[in-house]
């Protein structure tokens, strides 16, 4: 593993106008972890993500065949357009028997009967329409997208791998930001006590300067009686996590 030195210093609340530099041991971590799964079923066609690629926003990581949804949309979109005729009418007769059961030709019973024709034939056809909604929607989340830019770390996506109810969770992408990286620490009772979440500090890589933030704090001690503490801070580079780094506060 590759030693580095990183230098995170923040100004921290004392009775004294300047305070001397404490160093801590840290590591170098990704940031931004996100996994990446299809929600429906189907059969991967390509998977454009290789691992320790770089990926912008919006790109596609890796998508299902589009065949199958496309055929469902066309069929549910001929089923709602059959329902147009077929409402047309049935409100062509329902207003007729208004006017019939306004002049007492027609009763009320024969009336409520065509009035609950036509209703149904409207509640049909807007089932139909919600379906070829939920068909479009299925179509769109065949299609793995990156929400941010990142880093492809893991995969065990492959063309023509079938995804079903029973292995949705185990097929993935893993993925770090590729904007963002993390510093972390253990830190003692006393040393926790001089970070604060939001707390702005600078990060210092081979020379380099980065603003960083406090983003969490342990509440609990580990095994080790420490208090892991994690700054993070925009870093364009890939991340070699467990990388040897330092901490000045």
């Amino acid at each position: 593993m590759i030693k580095s030195r990183l230098l995170l210093t923040g100004l921290l609340l004392s009775f004294c106008t300047s305070s001397l530099a404490v160093e801590l041991d840290a590591q170098l971590d990704w940031s931004g972890y996100q996994k990446y799964g299809f929600a429906v079923n189907g059969v991967i066609e390509n998977v454009t993500s290789d691992i320790g690629q770089k990926a912008k926003q919006g790109s596609v990581l890796a998508n299902l065949i589009s065949a199958p949804f496309k055929y469902r949309i066309q069929k549910c979109q001929a089923t709602t357009k059959k329902f147009e005729p077929l409402v047309f009418d049935a409100k062509l007769e329902f207003e007729q028997a208004e006017e019939l059961f306004e002049r007492t030709v027609l009763s009320e019973v024969e009336l409520q009967k065509i009035d609950g024709r036509y209703k149904n034939l409207i509640e049909q056809q807007n089932e139909a329409k919600a379906d070829c909604l939920l068909e479009q929607w299925d179509m769109k989340l065949s299609v793995l997208k990156a929400s941010e830019s990142i880093y492809v770390i893991n995969s065990n996506m492959v063309s023509g791998m079938v995804i079903s109810d029973e292995n949705k969770s185990a097929i993935y992408i893993e993925s770090v930001s590729s904007k963002k990286a993390s510093a972390i620490a253990a830190l003692s009772y006393v040393q926790k006590k001089q970070f604060s979440i939001g707390q702005e500090l600078t990060v210092l890589i081979d020379q380099q300067e980065f603003s960083a933030k406090v983003k969490s704090i342990d509440m609990k001690p580990n095994k080790e009686n420490k208090y892991q503490v994690r700054a993070e801070f925009n870093y364009a580079n890939m991340v070699e996590p467990g990388k040897l780094i330092k901490i000045v506060y």
